[in-house]
């Protein structure tokens, strides 16, 4: 699947929730899955973070969706970023 088929489904399923919700609110779930992704990981519970991983994608293309900001584009600049590129 591509990064933009996903953000589709989650704006199509959540967007109108979401944008009710607002940006501040919808940030703040944010940054709570990130910490029970990094909590999951600090106990080594891979299934958990498994969990946690997908929870954290949701949220952040969630976020993308009320900014109206494509995540497709954002991968793609980022990878051909040169100032991204490993050092060597």
């Amino acid at each position: 699947m591509e990064i933009s088929e996903l953000q589709k489904i989650i704006r199509d399923r959540y967007f109108k929730s979401d944008n009710e919700r607002g940006i501040h609110h919808t940030a703040l779930w944010f940054h709570e899955e990130v910490g029970e992704l990094s909590a999951a990981i600090a106990r080594g519970d891979k299934q958990n973070a498994k969990e946690e991983f997908g929870d954290v994608l949701m949220w952040l293309m969630t976020l993308a969706n009320i900014l109206d900001i494509d995540m497709q584009d954002v991968v793609d600049e980022h990878l051909n970023n040169p100032r991204k590129l490993p050092s060597k």
